[in-house]
């Protein structure tokens, strides 16, 4: 180590191999989840307690003759939320800036998340199909 003078690596948070240590305890850590709850993976929450959490109708009442695509029938709150137009800035920069560039930053996932789903009452599985649909463009 005569380059750097040091005969040390710094494994502290904030610095390279540290921040690698951290993804790696979190990519072992949810492995560990699906591993000893394999029903996470199949659209059922972690705890069943919340299986019955009685979401918002997130699709506005759909006239049989006029009947159109997801994005037809999307609920105002959801519309609102896909078109980053919701009112709260972080979110609809975040859902702007995926829409715009097909990837988002992990905080804001968290937060375009969890407006959704404790906010909006809508479901977390469908913004998980409008985060895909996002990404496939």
């Amino acid at each position: 180590m005569a380059i750097c003078k040091t005969d040390k690596v710094d494994g502290s948070r904030t610095s390279g191999v540290g921040r690698w240590i951290q993804e790696i305890s979190w990519r072992d850590f949810y492995t560990c989840i699906l591993a000893g709850f394999p029903r996470v993976s199949m659209g059922r929450p972690f705890l069943e307690r919340f299986s019955a959490v009685i979401w918002e109708e997130h699709q506005a009442p759909v006239d049989a003759a006029h009947g159109g695509g997801h994005d037809a029938q999307d609920g105002e709150n959801l519309r609102k939320w896909k078109e980053g137009k919701t009112g709260v800035p972080i979110v609809d920069a975040a859902m702007r800036c995926i829409k715009e560039m097909g990837w988002l930053h992990n905080r804001m996932r968290m937060i375009t998340a969890m407006f959704l789903t404790k906010d909006l009452m809508i479901d977390w599985r469908v913004g998980e199909r409008v985060r895909f649909a996002c990404i496939a463009i």
